[in-house]
């Protein structure tokens, strides 16, 4: 018989008011490589509940031979209230991020395409990551479509990680 033991250690950081929710962070094995995976808004996951969209993320990278995942959001907002200072803070959090890890993987999902302000939130963010000269990464499906979320049903449980082509600008 044979035990195996691991530890998952979860960061999340908030806001003072618990109202935005900026960075979730979880490593299991910090000699592996570290991931960035940005996504659209907020969802439910914390210190110790992980929603269904943070376990498809956590389970893809670690079978990608990630050690590390950082998980940040277009929106920050917990309830829909965004203020400037939050998406400020919520920048600053992603730029910190980025130099923390090897790729940054862009999960936001097809939807953001129509949503004037997700594309503008998008192409700061992108600015950011060809400063830094960032790699950047996207989940492509096996039909050759790329730009998808953690969610989409034939990514769920197999991520083929793709270079992000769109890089100078989002929409």
């Amino acid at each position: 018989m044979k035990t195996i033991k691991n530890t998952l250690k979860t960061e999340v950081t908030y806001d003072d008011e618990m109202r935005n929710k900026y960075l979730i962070r979880k490593e299991w094995d910090k000699n592996k490589k570290k991931a960035l995976v940005i996504m659209k808004s907020a969802g439910q996951a914390d210190e110790i509940v992980q929603d269904q969209t943070t376990m498809y993320v956590i389970n893809n990278l670690s079978k990608l031979e990630y050690g590390v995942a950082e998980i940040v959001n277009l929106f920050p907002s917990l309830d829909g209230d965004e203020t400037k200072e939050s998406s400020l803070e919520n920048l600053k959090c992603i730029q910190e991020a980025i130099a923390r890890v090897d790729d940054v993987i862009i999960a936001v999902g097809k939807g953001v395409e129509t949503n004037k302000k997700a594309v503008e939130r998008l192409n700061m963010i992108l600015a950011l990551l060809l400063d830094k000269k960032a790699n950047i990464l996207q989940l492509e499906a096996k039909f050759g479509r790329k730009g998808f979320h953690p969610l989409y049903p034939a990514l769920k449980n197999q991520w083929k990680l793709v270079g992000y082509e769109d890089s100078e600008k989002a929409g």
